[in-house]
């Protein structure tokens, strides 16, 4: 969200910045031992399309299976949104007397995030963030080949912060964040590495 430009008025249409990466997971401090976190996966893939159009920015992505979307507000050192999951869009071709759906409990991820950034010399940039929200994690439920060894899903509250590092590359750009988080609903603290490719 913050790598995108901001569009001046004589420009028509949004610039969009595509974003793709990997976390590095580990879990440290377990007081509770669920068999889902306990196989959870230690890697995430994500991609995502964003555009900015003067301070207001959205775009859509992907964190392994699970679309999402997001808005919010950037400018040159600063930036907040606001995201959700669209899964619970599919609720609108649900039997209207389903009472075993339930939608919050299986589907619902939200959050918000907050970014201060500075420039650095030779267009390098640091930044600090900061969370909230209801994560999406996924976990081999069964074992086997494949379709028995899909991944299952479920999701936890947690709250944390990190500090990151873009370094361009040509036309491209290397993100490299450093993440902190708690995971409240299972009491656990989490650790992440996430390397993004900018283009």
């Amino acid at each position: 969200m913050m790598t995108e430009k901001k569009q001046v008025a004589s420009q028509d249409s949004s610039t969009s910045k595509g974003v793709g990466g990997a976390s590095l997971i580990g879990l440290v401090n377990l007081k509770e031992n669920p068999y889902e976190i306990n196989k959870e996966w230690n890697v995430n893939v994500a991609m995502q399309n964003g555009y900015r159009n003067g301070y207001f920015a959205y775009g859509f992505g992907f964190q392994l299976l699970n679309p999402y979307a997001y808005i919010g507000f950037a400018s040159e050192h600063f930036g907040a949104i606001a995201w959700s999951n669209i899964f619970p869009l599919m609720s609108l071709f649900d039997e209207p007397n389903d009472m075993e759906s339930d939608l919050f409990e299986n589907s619902m991820g939200f959050g918000v995030s907050f970014v201060e950034q500075f420039d650095l010399n030779n267009g390098k940039k640091i930044g600090l963030t900061q969370h909230f929200s209801r994560t999406a994690a996924a976990y081999t439920a069964h074992s086997g080949g494949f379709p028995a060894n899909w991944p299952s899903v479920f999701y936890y509250y947690e709250f944390g912060g990190g500090g990151y590092v873009t370094i361009p590359l040509r036309e491209n750009a290397l993100g490299i964040e450093l993440r902190y988080s708690r995971n409240l609903t299972y009491k656990a603290n989490q650790l992440s590495l996430v390397l993004s490719l900018i283009s």
